[in-house]
């Protein structure tokens, strides 16, 4: 796995590809290509929502690279949304930047500078998520809080935290593990978390 980070103001964001040895060539890798969109200014935050959840893993440790994360890249749509070269297990040279990766270069250098300029000139991320041929929320609900703190839609941000449920928290239904939160415990924390950034932030 490699990445590619790109900061631009509060942004980062980061291209992803993953390759394993192809089962049906051994000259080439399966690869698997996706990209993402973060706010990195919200990791404390981020950290502090998850940090003794039953449900989900806090973006600590191995799982660092996730804090603040918001979006990630559109399925492909021909015609409609997104890049044909996203989310798909492409083989490509395992040896040598051959015909089939110089083809793939040339799809970013025209296809990345357009997803990223889609949020990084938007005037309101929020609202740009929901219009976006090239972007998918990653987390309906700390990725929608975190995009609408940045946009200091305070009012908002409340009324999504308290919007949230029990459901929302734990989806699958699992039983909270010992010495962790309940999904209900967890919901208290969040609400009183994004209260208190409020409060300390508005103006």
């Amino acid at each position: 796995m490699c990445y590619y980070r790109l900061k631009q103001g509060d942004l980062l964001f980061e291209l992803s590809i993953t390759a394993s040895p192809s089962k049906y060539d051994h000259t080439k890798w399966s690869t698997h290509i996706t990209y993402y969109a973060s706010l990195p200014k919200f990791g404390k935050l981020h950290v502090e929502l998850q940090k003794n959840s039953s449900f989900s893993p806090p973006p600590t440790g191995p799982n660092s690279s996730f804090k603040g994360l918001f979006a990630t890249s559109r399925n492909y749509v021909p015609g409609q949304r997104g890049f044909p070269w996203v989310r798909r297990f492409l083989h490509l040279e395992n040896e040598t930047i051959g015909p089939t990766w110089c083809s793939l270069l040339r799809q970013f250098d025209r296809d990345l500078p357009i997803a990223w300029a889609d949020l990084s000139v938007a005037d309101d991320l929020y609202e740009q998520m929901f219009q976006s041929k090239y972007w998918a929320w990653y987390d309906l609900l700390h990725g929608q809080l975190f995009t609408l703190l940045h946009q200091q839609r305070w009012d908002d941000a409340l009324e999504h935290v308290h919007s949230w449920t029990e459901k929302d928290i734990n989806p699958q239904g699992f039983e909270a593990e010992p010495g962790k939160w309940t999904a209900q415990e967890e919901l208290d924390n969040a609400i009183r978390l994004v209260t208190e950034y409020v409060d300390k932030h508005r103006k």
